[in-house]
């Protein structure tokens, strides 16, 4: 068993973040790590980044209408593709083998920052973190994600308890994006795509690495590397 690989980023002016790269993780085992996160944030510990990949689940936020998962259960099973109602906010997604999916856990009450403002630095890292290895990104107005001119990319969907953040984001990289018609993805007809299919092939540990150092400009922090980087989804996660 490889130990989680863990950044810290801090400065003298902002709470800090730890980031951890996880590898493959069960979706309750994530819940699971996200509440023991929250509760050493809730403490006074520091805010953390969870990285994961998922086995294949389809995930349906508060959000979801029935019309929205186009499968049976009984035939999702039979894929391998389990089904699960979350706390947070959007429709169904899905997630699944080569997908980047991250969870802040960070106390906005501590930061300063509102639910919106959060969610709009979420996008905006994301799209930074994307320019940084060529790839055009952009918003959608009065929709949450990112999108490239070839379908949507990055599914966003949070939770707030006491002010502090959970779940996150799932950013396709090599995702079976059949999957997807199994549902309607967050309540949209638009096409999902992923960086495999728009012909990126980079290394996905350094574009971790991009988008947290995106998302720390947003918090106002400075980075500084505390542990060795593992690639991102060799090891699997001990709960």
């Amino acid at each position: 068993m490889h130990p989680a690989t863990d950044l810290v980023f801090s400065n003298s002016f902002s709470p800090r973040i730890r980031v951890r790269r996880l590898g493959v993780c069960s979706f309750d085992d994530s819940l699971a790590l996200q509440e023991r996160a929250a509760r050493s944030v809730r403490a006074g510990g520091e805010d953390e980044l969870l990285y994961v990949e998922h086995p294949a689940v389809i995930t349906l936020g508060r959000g979801t209408t029935p019309d929205q998962v186009l499968t049976s259960r009984r035939q999702l099973a039979a894929a391998g593709i389990s089904v699960i109602e979350t706390n947070r906010g959007g429709g169904a997604t899905f997630h699944g083998p080569g997908q980047i999916v991250g969870y802040p856990i960070v106390s906005l009450q501590r930061r300063g920052i509102g639910v919106r403002s959060y969610l709009q630095g979420l996008e905006t890292a994301l799209i930074g973190a994307l320019k940084s290895v060529g790839v055009t990104a952009f918003t959608r107005q009065g929709l949450t994600g990112v999108w490239t001119e070839f379908g949507k990319l990055v599914a966003i969907g949070i939770a707030v308890q006491q002010g502090i953040t959970r779940h996150g984001f799932a950013l396709n990289v090599k995702t079976d994006l059949e999957s997807f018609r199994n549902i309607v993805s967050c309540g949209l007809y638009d096409p999902v795509t992923s960086l495999q299919k728009i012909k990126w092939d980079g290394d996905v540990a350094e574009f971790t690495r991009r988008l947290a150092a995106e998302l720390e400009s947003f918090l106002g922090q400075a980075s500084v590397p505390t542990s060795r980087a593992v690639p991102f989804a060799r090891h699997k996660v001990r709960a």
